[in-house]
């Protein structure tokens, strides 16, 4: 319950919040069970093996790499994150279904909770927030971006309401593995009641904030979720369709909305608009190298050297540490394989989730749905809390498949 809540009021926390989860849950079972088996737990975490083949080729950019220290520094990460994810979700399908009734209590509890605090901050546009760092002095130097911030005689007088983008990034990730363990925790006779005012408190949080992709991730999953519910090959099929044409052809995608000058238009959002423009530079730079990309996490460090200018016609720099869209950044750093690497990874995870028992399917499409747009318009790809959360998003509704799967021996 508290790793979930903490999530949303200090996202950044989930870089340090998800290990100790995986570490408690694999402690858990040795004490429960003894050491696992082994050889069972290699053949389950075959399911990652395509998302293992993404994190071996980027250490193999490594050879070509104009910034090798930087790609090998990001290919540890990514192996200690996968590690984790793997580890964690294994572990949470292995305890009792008992005490995963009693975590799937607490997880769909702390998301509440965090969205009470976030429905508090947004309305006080972050009085609890500006109380607390007054409170313990929080220095000027450890708050950033430092424009965010508000100073008068000494104190925070103001934050923008930018600063809590980052807090609502993990809501429509967790949403729907929380309605599915609410189904069944909740009172019987209540579930449904429950599970849209959970709804509806998500929708007028994200709904009040300023990030644009939560919105249209919860818009997106929304219909998924409902696709599935009728017609879940029809939302299987609209998936994968979807997950291709992110991977493959968001290059040309991109370069046509920058053509189009969205980047200029007064009906785009300012944000939107600055998107399109680094998104551009981002395309232009892959093309560079188109097959075997620059290497894993060199966008970081070739930013860092560039001058922050705008080009002609602009209003926007188009430099920046990350392309705020994940299968960009791919094809920039990655190249045309790590893109092919990145759609059999979306499929094969399309095709396991057809495998699943059909009360879960449209909870699992909807989250997926949700994690596809996130990574569309949102951070970057090797950030530590935003690798994190993704971890945490495949153990949470790990814990909803193992609340709803009687195996044998369940009390």
């Amino acid at each position: 319950m508290g790793a979930v809540a903490v999530a949303m009021v200090s996202p950044r926390t989930i870089a340090f919040t998800l290990p100790s989860i995986v570490l408690g849950l694999v402690i858990s079972h040795i004490v429960r069970d003894g050491w696992p088996d082994w050889p069972t737990w290699l053949a389950s975490l075959r399911a990652f093996a395509a998302a293992g083949a993404i994190v071996a080729f980027s250490w193999v950019s490594a050879l070509w790499s104009a910034y090798p220290l930087a790609t090998v520094s990001t290919a540890a990460q990514a192996t200690a994150w996968l590690v984790c994810c793997a580890l964690g979700a294994t572990a949470m399908l292995s305890e009792p279904r008992r005490n995963a009734f009693h975590m799937a209590e607490g997880f769909w509890l702390g998301l509440l909770a965090g969205l009470l605090y976030l429905l508090v901050e947004i309305s006080t546009n972050q009085a609890i927030k500006i109380f607390l760092y007054n409170l313990l002095h929080v220095p000027k130097e450890w708050l950033r971006p430092h424009n965010y911030f508000t100073w008068s005689a000494g104190k925070i007088v103001k934050i923008s309401e930018a600063d809590l983008t980052r807090n609502i990034a993990p809501i429509t990730l967790l949403m729907w593995s929380a309605l599915s363990c609410l189904r069944l925790t909740s009172p019987k006779q209540a579930w449904r009641a429950w599970s849209i005012g959970l709804y509806a408190i998500v929708a007028v949080v994200i709904m009040m904030s300023v990030h644009e992709t939560s919105k249209v991730a919860l818009l997106a999953s929304t219909a998924i979720f409902l696709l599935a519910l009728k017609k879940p090959k029809w939302s299987a099929g609209t998936l994968r369709v979807s997950w291709i044409a992110a991977c493959l052809f968001v290059v040309p995608a991109v370069l046509g909305l920058y053509r189009f000058d969205l980047h200029n238009a007064a009906w785009v959002q300012q944000t939107l608009q600055h998107r399109i423009v680094i998104w551009k530079h981002t395309a232009d730079m892959a093309m560079t190298s188109p097959v075997y990309g620059v290497g894993a996490g060199a966008m970081y460090v070739m930013e860092q050297t560039d001058e922050q200018q705008r080009a002609p016609g602009e209003n926007y720099p188009g430099v920046s540490p990350h392309a705020h869209n994940v299968y960009l950044q791919m094809w920039l750093e990655l190249g045309a394989i790590g893109a092919a690497l990145l759609t059999l990874f979306g499929l094969a995870l399309i095709e396991r989730m057809q495998a699943l028992p059909q009360f879960d399917r449209p909870y699992a499409h909807a989250t997926f749905t949700a994690s596809m747009t996130m990574a569309a318009a949102s951070y970057g790809t090797w950030q530590a809390w935003f690798m994190a959360m993704f971890g945490l998003t495949v153990i949470c509704f790990a814990l909803a498949l193992r609340t709803h799967k009687v195996a044998p021996g369940d009390a």
